[in-house]
């Protein structure tokens, strides 16, 4: 009988280790997996800042560009090389900035144009879709009426028959 108590607690005991274990290694996969979570979004925090500072430089360089520059398509002589310096340090190089400001203008031009269109699309596309919504529903309602008729008539033949009307028309 000892034995028996006793085996009865070694098996406890070797369940609760087995547990234990499962549950510190399960402890041990969740506290990795946090860390690559916070590595994660420390590694994006990181970028985020960068392109923040990077669009501050942008920002800088293109209000400074503004305040010193007249015309758009002209850079004035005396500020030029002031303007170059601060747009070399955000990374635009001044040259191609001044072939591109016409294609900028035409390719913004054109996608104001194409977002009207694309716009005057959707409208009609939901006109469309309401349209054929309705007529979806108006067909529904109709089944519906033929089939509750379909039913009344099925109900007036079986009537019929055990009357014994149930002969040819």
């Amino acid at each position: 009988m000892v034995l028996k108590y006793q085996k009865k607690e070694q098996d406890a005991g070797c369940s609760l280790l087995r547990r234990l274990v499962t549950l510190i290694s399960q402890h041990a996969t969740t506290l990795a997996s946090n860390e690559a979570f916070k590595k994660q979004a420390e590694g994006a925090s990181d970028a985020a800042k960068k392109y923040m500072e990077e669009n501050d430089k942008l920002k800088k360089a293109a209000v400074a560009t503004e305040e010193e520059v007249g015309d758009r398509d002209f850079l004035p002589r005396k500020s030029s090389e002031k303007c170059v310096g601060e747009l070399k340090l955000a990374g635009i190089d001044a040259e191609d900035l001044n072939a591109k400001g016409s294609g900028v203008l035409e390719e913004n031009k054109a996608l104001e144009v194409e977002v009207k269109t694309l716009k005057d699309q959707l409208a009609s596309t939901k006109r469309a879709l309401e349209k054929a919504e309705s007529e979806a529903l108006a067909m529904r309602k109709q089944a519906e009426g033929l089939t509750k008729e379909y039913d009344r008539l099925l109900d007036e033949h079986s009537k019929l028959q055990v009357h014994g009307w149930g002969g040819v028309f």
